[in-house]
């Protein structure tokens, strides 16, 4: 009987410290998801491109821009660990007819304040409402984190075009996946829910998707083309690309070119 006793007890005592070690994990994922999904590079590389600074609610933020004067323009929004900067010489021979401005998220490269998704898609807004009377047109392309970003500017303003490069329907729905014994989904505080916005999207818009990509699910990337219901999206594969070195590939920048140049008409 003693030992039937201690069994138990040594049960109960286990099944505890998991629920504590449980709530634990859970506590700090919910703390730091942030810090998970915000991942911005240290210092900022050698450029010498025209710097811009933009003034949103006190905050500064910083990047670049290149071929300014032209009459059309397009907006840069970059992945999680990305240094935009480092695409800016591609980007000023790929548009050489565009204007082309990459502005660090906040927190990023030496943009001030701290990055959520309530500011960033207020961030973009501002930035667009900043150039706007400069430019005849502004197209925009977003990549991974940033095709959120992308997808709420497209909904607020007049975008010419819009790209979406490894873009995914909800970051709660990615993030459940990574971590699918805690409740993200409801814990999530930035959800970044793509699938539901682009149902309001009339902008003509070109999906870029990576054969290998080994963050975002290709299901993921099907879905949010299926929640289009005003427009029907093109798109395109980079065969052999993952999600980290798209860029490498010329049939990559060959796509960006032709659709937002209009070239493939």
């Amino acid at each position: 009987m003693g030992k039937h006793i201690s069994i138990k007890s040594l049960t109960r005592k286990i099944l505890l410290a998991l629920v504590v070690i449980y709530v634990i994990a859970g506590v700090y994922l919910y703390l730091n998801q942030r810090k998970f999904l915000y991942r911005p590079q240290p210092g900022v590389l050698q450029i010498t491109e025209q710097q811009v600074e933009i003034l949103v609610n006190k905050i500064i933020l910083r990047g670049w821009v290149v071929n300014r004067i032209k009459s059309d323009a397009i907006i840069y929004f970059g992945g999680n660990a990305e240094r935009p900067e480092a695409s800016l010489e591609d980007f000023k021979y790929l548009f050489n007819n565009q204007a082309v401005y990459m502005i660090n998220y906040r927190g990023y490269g030496e943009s001030e304040g701290l990055p959520s998704e309530k500011h960033l898609c207020l961030d973009a807004v501002a930035i667009y409402d900043r150039i706007a009377g400069d430019h005849d047109h502004i197209s925009v392309i977003g990549r991974s984190l940033g095709s959120g970003v992308a997808v709420y500017l497209a909904t607020e303003r007049d975008v010419h075009r819009l790209v979406l490069v490894t873009p995914y329907d909800c970051m709660a729905q990615i993030a459940q996946s990574i971590f699918p014994i805690f409740p993200v989904k409801l814990l999530i505080t930035d959800p970044y829910n793509s699938a539901q916005r682009v149902q309001d999207i009339t902008t003509p818009t070109l999906i870029i998707k990576a054969e290998n990509d080994e963050v975002i699910p290709s299901e993921s990337t099907d879905d949010l083309v299926t929640h289009f219901s005003l427009i029907t999206p093109q798109v395109a594969t980079v065969h052999n690309a993952t999600h980290n070195d798209i860029q490498l590939y010329p049939g990559y920048h060959m796509l960006l070119r032709d659709f937002v140049t209009g070239t493939d008409e």
